[in-house]
């Protein structure tokens, strides 16, 4: 028994590293906004381990649970893979079966917008992608409030 040990934790592990989020990665740090009114109103989205988030009128809600985030590319061509968690609805399945996946881009002005955005049914592999009228790809166009490399560059700004 002494020898099954640490391949039980071991496996325990990984069980229990799949029910949390992952870290955003440093790109997606801040307030995210439709434009500069929005910003300035503080009205928007961040992106955090556990959740992404919609902040309104000093409210938080979550848009998607458990995001996993996986940097699919970086630099000027950034993109960024989210793979979340559907919501429990009360007197549904105990289980969701499905996943969504978004993967959201650097657009040229400095922004991020959606590339794809697909559910996914675990238990048969079925993908639903939504062509058109996706409400996801007008909420998740999005620039970065305040200072940011990606529109401002590394000029001016010091290391400390």
């Amino acid at each position: 028994m002494k020898r099954f040990a640490p391949l039980m934790a071991l496996l325990a592990a990984s069980a229990t590293a799949g029910c949390a989020g992952s870290s955003p990665p440093p790109e997606l740090s801040g307030l995210w906004s439709a434009g500069s009114a929005s910003c300035e109103a503080g009205v928007g989205v961040r992106f955090r381990a556990d959740a992404v988030q919609a902040i309104y009128d000093r409210q938080t809600e979550t848009l998607f649970a458990d995001p996993h985030y996986t940097v699919e590319s970086e630099g000027g061509s950034f993109r960024v893979r989210i793979v979340y968690d559907l919501p429990r609805i009360a007197g549904g399945a105990r289980a969701v079966g499905a996943h969504g996946v978004l993967v959201l881009e650097r657009q040229d002005d400095g922004g991020l917008a959606p590339a794809a955005h697909a559910l996914v049914d675990g238990r048969t592999g079925a993908t639903r992608l939504r062509i058109a009228d996706d409400p996801v790809a007008t909420l998740m166009t999005l620039t970065p409030c305040g200072a940011h490399p990606w529109r401002e560059g590394l000029r001016g700004r010091s290391g400390a």
